[in-house]
């Protein structure tokens, strides 16, 4: 138990916002490019395009604009073999591209991962089925910088630690 001094010396520690995706942002340009669409049928394969697959929050977007549910909105895309609800992925790497994170060398792990695997962001390794994607802020800077494998946080990412890290990703299973 904290003493009294001790206790009235601690702030209360603030709760942290969302953390903004860039994935929620590519949802939304795509969404706005094609505000006139009223089949939601191309809509979800111009997100998909973009992104890979279908995100839960692009449905729910999506169901706004086009003044639908997002149940019976879900259950007219599941009808289409060709919409992906979930990215077609083994293993998912998230590098935080938030300002923090940029400036300690989270851009240069970014440039890294698109140059040692050959792909651009939001695709997946054919070989290996490692999809990489930017993330804006995870609300960890004083760790910076930060990337997010298969949802675990890990902070302080040198890039000769993101190189092994890679490497031991893309390594072929015997």
């Amino acid at each position: 138990m904290l003493g009294k001094n001790l206790r009235g010396m601690l702030a209360p520690v603030k709760k942290s916002r969302e953390p903004r995706n860039l994935e929620r942002e590519r949802v939304a340009r795509v969404l706005k490019r094609c505000q006139k669409e009223s089949d939601p049928h191309p809509l979800a394969h111009a997100v998909q395009a973009a992104l890979g697959y279908l995100p839960p929050h692009a449905l729910e977007l999506l169901a706004r604009q086009m003044g639908l549910d997002e149940e019976s909105l879900r259950h007219k895309l599941e009808a289409d073999s060709e919409i992906l609800f979930e990215p077609d992925c083994a293993r998912r790497l998230e590098i935080c591209s938030g300002r923090t994170c940029a400036r300690r060398g989270g851009a240069r792990l970014i440039r890294q991962a698109r140059q040692d695997l050959g792909i651009e962001l939001f695709e997946t390794t054919p070989e290996s089925g490692l999809r990489v994607e930017p993330f804006r802020c995870f609300g960890q800077c004083a760790r910076a910088p930060n990337i997010r494998l298969d949802g675990v946080i890990q902070g302080a990412m040198t890039e000769k630690r993101f190189g092994g890290l890679l490497g031991l990703l893309t390594r072929p299973r015997k």
